[in-house]
């Protein structure tokens, strides 16, 4: 977004055009039916609505992340270059994203079209983001600053999840997993109350899921999920103790139900899902909270729309009108009492992708979102709830001069809490040779104070700043794309520099506030291949991230790194399906990753194994088997927080017609 803080010059280079419809207030693209349609004939193409063309960015169906043996969104997103997980436990932890070095609040996570971060911390949480694969239609990670196209806080990129809607073929699935580790000894208590606790063979039945899913007649799915995870996994203590995690526990259900039907020449669906949980926090090993609990619940309805036919032949139409409901509930003691945090979030978008001509395309939009926060905690400086309206207006034209093609994009966003601004990019992309592209891309890209940056009370030695200004970014990318008929080649190049980055930190009163502060440069590589021979599937990603601490008297002299993010990163995957058995292993190596600014403290290396084998051993019953950190590792990946070493899955599910018809396909 374009303040004082940003080079005015960087805005010139942006086109000076809009294009408004003040039609239909629906929204973000949706992705292509994931059901087979009957063929339908047109007389004129029709443009496909790809915001940021030229971004680096990478796309699964849900087949082949089922495929690949992921059996949760995180171990999807591992298949990604540049995104790193940040995790502060097992099942049910708080689980953040960063791509390309940013910071979590500044990626957009997408759900249906429906930004999933809380309004209180700009956060999302993969944890309270526990989507059944199966439900999963596309998944696609944008990396780069693309806020000309999707508006605050999309300095990293945006991730948009896209679930099947509805079933064509009525059937009914359910699946039992149960997962364990290792029984082995363990010291409870400390001091003159120590004592070793013998291993017990309840260590391999630590938590079950049970999930059912039913395609009705009249294009009706619905899906529910129970589970309960203790989450009681050993780990080394600051003594090199081996310890049990306590008080990690976890009980939740969700479900969801989605229907698909064709109005007005178009695909119209819907979708609604509820997730609650009850969940220990226990803490770091530092620091443990044995009596800290948390409830929390998730609620999202969203009615999606689409046309090839909208006024025109020339014209597309994509939106989405959305409404989510959040609450949370924390209490650290039993006696204390408990901190209630509400939010809402409503809104709608639209896209036109407009055929100009057969060489220009012009894709535009506009979106409103409403935002509010009912906390016990947090209020504005007027004793309310905080609130925030938003609007966004962009253009996207796309022109095609020869072997060359060029897309510039603006977006102008008003806000009611802070100045309005420009976000905009520009690519320009070369047909080098068949299948094979180079492009170019410039862009700026911001981000917008959460609520608790803002209004956070003067109280327990923290408190907001109201004055907090965007954090904004300016960065380049230079790409390479080969994309054969079984193969994909992908190599990025690029730099980002992030300016007024909000951190915390301790004033001359004691007190902890925020503030615009830090700065950072990130320049970087990535690489990524996929290939598909017969039965087996690979995959492998490499990241390559050398970022620069700007922040205070610091400069590139210092050469210091941003702290937790790792210079090498690299992630391997291969799968094979044969019949009706099918295995798949996957390697993530993470260098080493420094703590501090000053760079001293560090993060050891880490390599982690994990495999699956499935075997379908009837036409409507499949067993499997998943292994996670097969190498034992013991590591964190947020500091002072544990995670798992080896556990095993075991679990077996019953389906007819729906499911069996994605089980055939990765067969073939």
């Amino acid at each position: 977004m374009s303040h004082s803080a940003l080079p005015k010059t960087f805005l010139a280079a942006a086109f000076g055009f809009g294009w408004l419809f003040c039609a239909i207030l629906c929204p973000v693209p949706v992705s292509a039916d994931p059901f087979e349609l009957e063929p339908i004939t047109i007389t004129a193409p029709v443009p496909e609505f790809s915001p940021a063309p030229v971004a680096s960015r990478t796309l699964f169906t849900g087949e082949t992340l089922l495929a690949l043996g992921a059996e949760n969104l995180a171990k999807a997103l591992e298949f990604i270059p540049g995104l790193s997980i940040s995790a502060v436990g097992s099942k049910g932890a708080q689980s953040t994203i960063s791509l390309r070095g940013s910071s979590s609040g500044q990626v957009v996570i997408l759900l249906d079209g429906v930004r999933t971060s809380d309004p209180a911390t700009g956060l999302s949480d993969l944890s309270r983001l526990d989507i059944d694969m199966r439900d999963i239609d596309t998944l696609e990670v944008i990396r780069g600053g693309v806020s000309a196209q999707y508006g605050a806080d999309a300095i990293g990129g945006v991730i948009a999840i896209t679930t099947k809607k509805g079933s064509k073929t009525p059937g009914f699935y359910a699946g039992f997993r149960s997962t364990g580790y290792l029984p082995a000894s363990y010291v409870s208590g400390s001091g003159a109350n120590a004592v070793s606790v013998p291993a017990s063979i309840a260590s391999l039945s630590d938590g079950q899921s049970l999930s059912f899913r039913v395609g009705l007649p009249g294009d009706l799915a619905l899906s529910a999920t129970v589970g309960r995870h203790q989450n009681a996994f050993l780990y080394r203590d600051l003594n090199q103790e081996k310890r049990r995690r306590t008080n990690a526990d976890l009980l939740e259900g969700k479900a969801r139900i989605s229907w698909q039907g064709f109005i007005g020449g178009g695909t119209l669906s819907t979708a609604a899902q509820f997730q609650a949980r009850d969940l220990g926090v226990p803490g770091s090993i530092d620091s443990p909270l044995p009596e800290a609990r948390q409830q929390d619940m998730d609620a999202q309805a969203s009615v999606d729309y689409s046309t090839d036919y909208f006024l025109s032949e020339a014209v597309s139409l994509a939106g989405v009108v959305y409404a989510k409901i959040a609450s949370l509930e924390y209490r650290e003691k039993n006696a204390a009492p408990k901190d209630n945090h509400d939010s809402l979030r409503t809104g709608g978008e639209a896209r036109w992708s407009i055929l100009l001509d057969n060489d220009a395309t012009l894709n535009t939009g506009l979106s409103v979102r409403y935002e509010k926060l009912s906390s016990s905690v947090v209020l504005t400086t007027a004793n309310e709830a905080p609130e925030r309206l938003s609007l966004g207006i962009f253009a996207e034209p796309s022109i095609v001069l020869g072997s060359w093609s060029i897309a510039p994009a603006l977006r102008w966003d008003w806000t009611n809490d802070f100045p309005s601004g420009l976000s905009c990019g520009i690519g320009i992309i070369k047909d080098i040779a068949e299948r094979k592209t180079l492009s170019l891309s410039f862009s700026n890209a911001y981000r917008s104070p959460s609520f608790d940056d803002l209004y956070w009370p003067a109280s327990g030695g923290a408190a907001g700043n109201p004055n907090l200004l965007p954090e904004s970014s300016v960065g380049g990318e230079l790409r390479f794309g080969w994309e054969g008929e079984k193969d994909v080649l992908h190599a990025s190049a690029y730099a980002r520099y992030v300016q007024d980055v909000i951190l915390w930190q301790a004033g001359g009163d004691g007190i902890w506030r925020p503030s615009n502060f830090g700065n950072a440069l990130y320049p970087g590589f990535e690489l990524e291949y996929r290939k598909a021979l017969g039965p087996w599937t690979v995959l492998g990603t490499y990241t390559f991230l050398y970022s620069y601490v700007l922040s205070g008297n610091l400069s590139l002299k210092d050469d210091r790194r941003v702290p937790y993010l790792p210079i090498h990163r690299w992630n391997g995957g291969a799968s094979y399906r044969k019949g009706r058995f099918a295995l798949s292993l996957d390697l993530d190596y993470q260098g080493l990753r420094y703590r501090t600014t000053d760079n001293r403290a560090y993060l050891p290396p880490l390599l982690l194994a994990n495999a699956s084998l499935r075997l379908d051993t009837s036409p409507s019953t499949t067993f499997y088997l998943e292994g996670n950190n097969l190498l034992g590792e013991q590591y964190e990946s947020t500091p002072g927080y544990p995670m798992p070493g080896f556990s095993l899955t075991v679990g077996f599910s019953f389906s007819s017609n729906m499911n069996r018809s994605i089980e055939s396909k990765q067969s073939d």
